[in-house]
């Protein structure tokens, strides 16, 4: 059987898109992105790839939950 046929195209897919959304969730927690490699089990690129694109206020509530 050839992989369209076993459907591990799309399970491959979706692994990278369940590891990029862990790699948000982590990364909008405060955690470093050393740990988030770890975690994770990717190259750092990729996580600094998703993560530096939250800015230095990242894991910080804003607005009325931050009692402004």
């Amino acid at each position: 059987m050839n992989e369209a046929a076993t459907g591990t195209i799309g399970d491959d897919r979706a692994v990278d898109l369940l590891k990029d959304l862990l790699i948000t969730e982590l990364g909008r927690a405060g955690v470093l992105q050393a740990e988030i490699r770890k975690i994770v089990g990717c190259g750092i690129n990729r996580v600094s790839r998703i993560v530096k694109n939250f800015g230095k206020d990242r894991g910080k509530t804003k607005g009325k939950d931050a009692g402004i």
